[in-house]
């Protein structure tokens, strides 16, 4: 390179500086951060950034390269410290690893390790720990291990698998949080996208028990610690990681996502993040309304030590990824759940590589907090770039008031029963819950005497007695003595447990099985406790029986009041004996008069529509219970209404039919004739009337008519007549439906708003459903006129039935209808459907689809980044691009229908998460939002995600929002793709200036209205860089090049720099020497039958210039100078054409090379090849 005297200078002060010539060297700026994360501190450094309330301070106990991946962690008897490694983080293949087992050491008591033991090796991200029985407990998925060391030396030397089949599908919800339960039980957690099949490993005492095993996703399961039985303990939430217990022995979870609390009890099903709910589910949800920073939590502790002023006390510390922070929250009584409410934040680290992922109180009665300490928050970053993973690093800190004294040498297994008893009574939770837990494994008779007393007397400190009553409940007591003296406690809390003792001992059970039947519940004051009531109700579902049970829950439910978990309980442990003993529950319901009180007749609806869910084939208790409740001696006409909307969806979703349906009618339709009769002069004469159209009576049709065409009803009212007509095969009812699709959606005052898109939008859907012929001609005919975003629903439903899908492709082959309608959605159900005319017609215009990902999509990615960076965009023109596009299946902002991930706390983490779940939405894809397909024996082909899958239907959640129901005796075949309901090419239904406003609306952290809005981080400002490491240029290309890749850079590495000559976010590159180019290269297939093009955009530096060369399987196919001369406004667009590579594995090569060795950097701004 020939350079003048002042150049030399300055490249010589540049080698000194060389961000002042290239750009200052920066990583990206992770998922879910505002920021590039900067360089990591070194653990006293972090500790210097750390802001804890006045008084505290925050203290290394441990960092690497003693603790390096930090995931779990436990104390045991003597204080140690037991913590799980992992560098195998994010692997998905199960087999031996590269992970640890720790056990850490403070031997001079100066507060920092200083003896560490590597207990276990060989594991697979062991996700889980907990300390107890005689070993170590370790979830190491697929399994859940217990391992001992026998001979003392601190090391494993027999494995146990105590239950296998955890799922390895998404690593970052593996089984999790190991925490030794009140009742004695080890609990554990698992996430929603991770699925799991577990069963008792093979020779197993427990094999035979249950064969089947267990499947699920999101739960909280336990063990049993002597017996090793398995049980899923409740389900739902989402990401959960972190169990805590208050003193009450209540069980908190944090989860991520969706809401960041819950209080979980057994046997509840709770909200879900995704995925199908199993059938008749009453969902439970959080107990917070507040949210703290974003939406990452993980690790949850129930603070109680007097180390720390009484304010820091019996509240919920939790770890905040994303905020890197520790967020506390303060637990209020709300029946028989509680309320949460936030605090200030207990701990904030001011450095984006803090990742709190546990949290636990120690021997010294204070806070110690697990750091995984990473710059990479989010498995998208990991799986991304697993080579940036910090595998060096690793923290665990004290936050320590004041001068709080270290910790005096201890071993809790030395003490006697007599010291550990007065442990119970410790301060410091720590002692109380370690004592807790030695006891019960000792569990001897004179010991459990002493217990007993202590439990007995009430004057002993309430949280000595609280933690003596756990040893007594994990020792499975059969003191029927005690359970009655607990029973009859004048603290409610201490009522329940012994209920709970009660129900969960079998010898227990049965005696109080005994005492139930012979119960008059009519004349039993029950226990006005909620606590109480609530643990009556999980342990009812445990008792066998039918009629006394659903007498007993009932009777609860008549207390139940305003209480929101409650009736939820009472639901799920009595809505599956209606299976097969609806008869004695109407029995029941007859004899006591229940449906007096509010809260058992607002339950009837569920009650009928699971009654007429099950495989009964006698649906009278149904029609009984109807009866009761519409003309019984207390009637609820609201609630009769709502009985006979969910016989009639029943009957219009094809779930009830055949004998069943004829036996329906005829012990109905005599009721209901009356109502029929009377009309709109009753108040159930319009849904007596819909029924009966339903299934074909013809009495009330001309009501059901005018409900429908007229314009100034509710539009609810509207759909529900339109499906009643379709349901009963009305031959006129087509006549009245293109008035209703373009004219006016009307809603009455107070009424929730429903625009004319929402309701034509449902009138379309319910066509659907419809087998006219004629459906097709009357959509089309209107299809011109229909709103923008409705256009797509049209399509969804022609695409249905091949009848209709024939009219759609003659339209369109007619030009009355743009070819680009039919989305990739739409033409693999086509292809799915069973008419071999139409399946040739399809292929004969877009060919055979693939079944699995497109991975030509990195270079859509590429080229939307540079669009996107390149328009300005309106996030208010946005906002209505996301209606029509995006909003038929998210939500964001309370907007938008709910078919995918509401994106207001999901998938927005950062600009490139979003560029690749726009434009790449199947790269990653858990198993819940996976689209399913299901063929009808009809022939109707519909698509969407589940979100209900039972022996008697499926039901699925469709573009739109609308929930189709499916009875699984007419599903022919149902498919699940490998690919997101999403479309791919959302980029060819919508021009650049549609794709740059769409982003500048959902890169915004609020609504475009709140002038506090701000953009994700990296959507228009580049964050320039240069990588030097071969292994990072791949990585780099992807901005611009996808899948090319370079061996070697010349001066100043390979670059990316935020803007060149008007252009953002371009690629930069140098010659590696004199005569020598840098080379990008990538070998890609080239499909057959295509014309596939190399398209480039290419620069030069103004005081330079290079030679671009293209080859392609070795041959030459462009050689030119890339200059002034030769660029318009200093960049050279081309498209080179590659027809004679079709079908080929080409390589394609492209040459940075040097002309005069004078400034002969190459920009890069586009490298595409388009097959």
């Amino acid at each position: 390179m020939r350079l003048s005297f002042t150049s030399a200078l300055l490249l010589a002060f540049c080698s000194l500086h060389p961000g002042l010539l290239f750009g200052q060297q920066k990583p990206q700026i992770p998922h879910a951060q505002d920021r590039p994360p900067g360089p990591p501190s070194t653990p006293a450094e972090a500790v210097k950034k750390m802001k804890v309330p006045p008084g505290f301070s925050v203290e290394v106990v441990a960092a690497e390269p003693d603790l390096v991946n930090p995931v779990s962690m436990t104390f045991d008897e003597r204080g140690r410290i037991w913590v799980t490694e992992s560098l195998e983080y994010p692997r998905s293949e199960p087999g031996p690893g590269r992970d640890r087992i720790k056990i850490l050491e403070d031997t001079d008591h100066d507060g920092r390790i200083d003896h560490v033991t590597v207990f276990a090796e060989g594991l697979n991200i062991p996700s889980g720990i907990a300390v107890g029985y005689g070993g170590v407990w370790v979830a190491n998925s697929p399994d859940l291990l217990f391992m001992r060391d026998t001979d003392g030396d601190g090391k494993a030397d027999t494995t146990e698998v105590v239950v296998t089949g955890f799922g390895r599908t998404d690593t970052h919800e593996l089984p999790n949080s190991l925490t030794w339960g009140p009742d004695g039980w080890l609990y554990g957690l698992n996430g929603v996208f991770n699925y799991c099949h577990v069963r008792y490993p093979a020779g197993s005492p427990l094999e035979k028990t249950r064969p089947e095993g267990w499947q699920f996703t999101c739960a909280m399961f336990r063990i049993h610690p002597r017996t090793r039985e398995f049980q899923i303990f409740c389900e739902g939430t989402s990401n959960p990681w972190g169990i805590a217990y208050d003193n009450n022995g209540s069980a908190f979870v944090s989860a991520c996502v969706i809401d960041h609390l819950w209080h979980l009890v057994e046997s509840g099903y709770y909200h879900r993040q995704g995925g199908p709910y199993p059938p008749f589910t009453w969902k439970i949800e959080s107990i917070v309304k507040h949210k703290h920073q974003k939406a990452a939590y993980c690790g949850i502790h129930y603070f109680d030590s007097d180390a720390y002023p009484e304010k820091y006390r019996e509240k919920l510390y939790m770890g905040n990824i994303h905020g890197n922070c520790l967020n506390v929250d303060k637990l209020a009584r709300d029946g028989s759940t509680y309320f949460a409410t936030p605090e200030d934040d207990f701990l904030s680290a001011n450095d984006a590589w803090f990742m709190p992922v546990a949290q636990k109180t120690g021997p010294d009665g204070c806070l110690y907090v697990l750091d995984w300490y990473d710059q990479y928050h989010c498995y998208q970053d990991a799986r991304r770039d697993p080579a940036g993973i910090e595998r060096a690093k690793g923290r665990l800190y004290r936050i320590r008031y004041q001068d709080t004294p270290r910790a005096a040498t201890f071993d809790l297994t030395k003490e006697s029963d007599e010291q550990l008893i007065a442990r119970l009574g410790s301060p410091n939770v720590f002692f109380r819950d370690l004592a807790q837990r030695l006891l019960s494994e000792r569990a001897s008779g004179p010991t459990i005497e002493k217990l007993t007393k202590l439990v007995q007397n009430k004057s002993t400190p309430r949280k000595q007695r609280m933690h003596a009553l756990f040893v007594l409940a994990s020792t499975d007591s059969k003191d029927a003595v005690l359970v009655q003296s607990l029973k009859s406690d004048e603290d409610p809390v201490f009522r329940a447990w012994g209920v709970r003792m009660e129900f969960s001992n079998p010898a227990l059970r049965q005696e109080a099985t005994r005492k139930l039947i012979q119960t008059d519940w009519s004349k039993t004051l029950i226990d006005p406790s909620p606590d109480v009531q609530l643990q009556l109700a999980i342990g009812l579902g445990k008792v066998e029986g039918t009629e006394p049970v659903f007498e007993a829950l009932l009777s609860l439910l008549t207390q139940s009041g305003e209480d929101e978990l409650l009736p939820r309980v009472i639901w799920q442990n009595l809505h599956p004996r209606l299976e097969r003993h609806a008869a004695e529950f109407l029995t029941v319901i007859k004899r006591r008069n229940f449906l007096k009180s509010p809260a058992v007749a607002s339950l009837m609806p569920r009650i009928v529509e699971r009654i007429l869910g099950s495989n009964l084939p006698d649906p009278r208790p149904a029609v009984e219970l109807f009866q009761l409740v519409g003309e019984g001696p207390a009637p609820e006409m609201q609630h009769a209404r709502l009985c006979l909307a969910q016989i009639a969806a029943r009957v219009q979703n094809g779930e009830v039919e055949g004998e069943k349906l004829a036996k329906l009618q005829q012990e109905l339709a005599p009721i209901i004739g009356k109502y029929v009769k009377a009309g709109a002069t009753h108040p159930l004469g319009l849904d007596a009337s819909l029924l009966a159209v339903s299934w074909g009576d013809t009495s009330g049709l001309s009501y059901v008519e005018q409900t429908f065409t007229t314009a100034g009803l509710p539009p609810e009212l509207r759909l529900r007549a339109l499906k009643s007509l379709i349901a009963g095969k009305n031959p006129s009812v087509l006549d009245s439906v293109p008035q209703a699709l373009t004219g006016k959606a009307v809603t009455r005052p107070g009424s929730p708003a429903a625009s004319a898109a929402d309701f034509h939008g449902q009138v379309l859907a319910a066509l659907g459903r419809s087998d006219d012929p004629k459906v097709a001609t009357v959509i089309l005919g209107v299809y011109p006129d229909l709103d923008p975003e409705v256009k797509p629903k049209a399509i969804i439903v022609l695409t249905q039935r091949a009848m209709w899908a024939k009219e759609l492709l003659a339209a369109i082959g007619a030009g009355k209808i743009p070819a680009e309608v039919l989305g990739v959605n739409e033409v693999r159900k086509l292809l799915a459907s069973r008419d071999a005319e139409l399946v040739k017609a399809v292929e004969s215009k877009w060919g055979k689809l693939r079944e699995g990902r497109n991975p030509q999509r990195e270079a859509v990615i590429a080229e939307m980044r540079t669009v996107i960076r390149n328009t300005p965009g309106d996030p208010h023109r946005g906002q209505e691009v996301f209606k029509k596009v995006c909003g038929q299946c998210h939500k964001i902002y309370g907007e938008g229908q709910e078919v995918g991930p509401d994106i207001t706390v999901n998938g927005r983490s950062s600009f490139e998460q979003l560029l690749s779940n726009v434009f790449d939405p199947s790269l990653v894809i858990g198993a819940s939002y996976q689209a399913r397909t299901v063929l009808t024996k009809e022939g109707r082909v519909v698509a969407g995600l589940v979100a209900e899958d039972s022996d008697q239907r499926v039901v699925l959640k469709l573009q739109g929002g609308k929930q189709e129901v499916i009875p699984r005796a007419d599903i022919e075949e149902m498919k699940t793709s490998e690919l997101s309901l999403m479309p791919e090419d959302v980029e060819k239904t919508l021009k650049p200036q549609e794709i740059a406003d769409l982003f500048a609306f959902i890169t915004l952290d609020k609504p475009p209205s709140d002038p506090t809005a701000k953009q994700l981080p990296g959507t228009r400002e580049i964050v320039s860089r240069e990588v030097t490491e071969p292994a990072q240029f791949a990585a780099l290309l992807q901005e611009v090049a996808p899948g090319f890749t370079t061996a070697a850079v010349g001066e100043g590495g390979l670059g990316l720099v935020k803007s060149h000559l008007g252009r953002n976010g371009v690629v930069r590159t140098h010659p590696i020497k004199e005569g020598v180019a840098c080379v990008l290269t990538r070998t890609v297939d080239l499909p057959a039958g295509q014309k596939p093009k190399l398209r480039l955009s290419v620069s030069h530096d103004p005081r330079g210039d290079w030679q671009l060369l293209v080859k392609a399987n070795g041959e030459k196919l462009y050689d030119g100078l890339v200059s002034a001369k030769t660029t318009q406004n200093g960049w050279l667009d081309l498209e080179i054409d590659l027809s004679k590579f079709a079908g080929q594995k080409t390589k394609i090569e492209l040459h940075n090379f040097p002309n005069n060795w004078s400034w002969e950097f190459g920009y890069w701004g586009k490298v595409e090849i388009q097959p």
